[in-house]
């Protein structure tokens, strides 16, 4: 396989990993973790050469609305323009959009195998969830939350790596302004009671957490699996239920460079029922969050 032959998003993780200083040996390794046949190994080699060819271009991003320079509310809003939106590889859908709270449900934002793939990733890795305490900024298991989780810095394999720049290319947000990807996973009788996902600012917990990349502005969770029963996203201060769908994609917003928070985007994981609940989380801040920051 020839290294012109992949697509780029691949190339520019395999790029990325040369840069950085890993050896082939650590990048195959990461390529079959992820999936990928031996024969890319010639790829690999063309690229630790150096013959990688002319940069390839990205597919034009996202139906972002940038607002005019100085309005406080261009990070956090995304207002669809059309039904879907076309990102090369994948077709994304608009199912559903609502202004206030900002809030946009995405259809196909995942394939299946993806899906399945992060689960698998992920398995082995699961810890008891955390919540950040206020008061006093240290992560600490409780009642409100009781899922199990992991989560995988940017860039981490190839699978990462496509999925992280598709949801820059959705969504219109620099790469460096998202925290990693960190999967979930809830059992039967397991949930996420209401919350908000941004750091009350006036919180002497918070300080530390609010100075790795300022403040939450949104967050996108992703579906990994159909639940049998339960599971929803809910956000009870208007009456939203989100029923969980494989591959689909939940974005909302919350905060914005004004230091506004909009508290209508109270949300919970209601108790999974009957099965399991799989979902993948990204959350974005205000400014850059540097891997390593969590």
């Amino acid at each position: 396989m020839e290294f012109a032959e992949l697509n780029p998003d691949l190339q520019q993780w395999i790029r990325g990993a040369v840069q950085r200083g890993q050896c082939q040996s650590q990048v195959m390794d990461a390529l079959l973790k992820a999936g990928y046949q031996t024969s890319i190994a010639r790829a690999v080699e063309q690229c630790m050469a150096g013959h990688t060819g002319p940069e390839a271009s990205a597919p034009a991003a996202s139906g972002y609305v940038k607002k005019p320079k100085g309005d406080s509310s261009a990070f956090r809003l995304f207002e669809p323009q059309r039904n879907l939106y076309d990102l090369g590889e994948r077709q994304v859908e608009i199912l559903l959009a609502m202004k206030q709270p900002n809030i946009v449900l995405f259809g196909n934002l995942l394939s299946d195998s993806e899906c399945e793939a992060l689960i698998e990733m992920s398995r082995e890795r699961l810890k008891p969830s955390r919540l950040v305490n206020s008061e006093s900024g240290s992560f600490d298991i409780g009642e409100a939350r009781t899922s199990y989780g992991t989560y995988f810095d940017r860039g981490a394999n190839p699978l990462i790596a496509g999925i992280e720049s598709r949801i820059e290319r959705l969504l219109g947000v620099p790469g460096n302004r998202g925290e990693p990807i960190q999967v979930l996973h809830y059992k039967t009788n397991t949930e996420y009671r209401p919350h908000f996902d941004f750091f009350p600012p006036d919180r002497p917990g918070n300080q530390g957490i609010l100075a790795k990349g300022g403040q939450r502005v949104a967050t996108l969770i992703m579906y990994l699996n159909n639940v049998e029963a339960g599971g929803s996203t809910v956000f009870p201060r208007i009456s939203l239920d989100v029923l969980p769908k494989k591959g689909c994609g939940l974005f909302f917003s919350y905060a914005n460079t004004a230091g506004d928070l909009d508290r209508q985007t109270l949300h919970g994981g209601s108790p999974v029922i009957a099965g399991e609940k799989w979902i993948a989380t990204k959350w974005l801040r205000l400014g850059e969050f540097k891997v390593g920051d969590v």
